[in-house]
């Protein structure tokens, strides 16, 4: 899954997503309003970040890097 871009992509942006979405239910106020705009703002932080860490020559250099 990881050979292609889009398997990377998807990949990095679910990892994310997993660990950062729960955090935020945790941690913000239970109104609708505010869950709402937190997630709209982890999703706008999210796919960027993904994107970039799954661009072919941040991840080779990433791989480089780790060993």
């Amino acid at each position: 899954m990881l050979d292609s871009r889009l398997g990377r992509f998807m990949t990095i942006a679910l990892a994310i997503l997993v660990v950062a979405f729960p955090l935020t239910v945790l941690l913000t106020p239970p109104g609708p309003y505010t869950q709402a705009v937190v997630t709209g703002s982890l999703l706008v932080f999210v796919l960027p970040t993904a994107y970039l860490l799954s661009h072919p020559t941040i991840y080779l250099w990433m791989r480089e890097r780790g060993e």
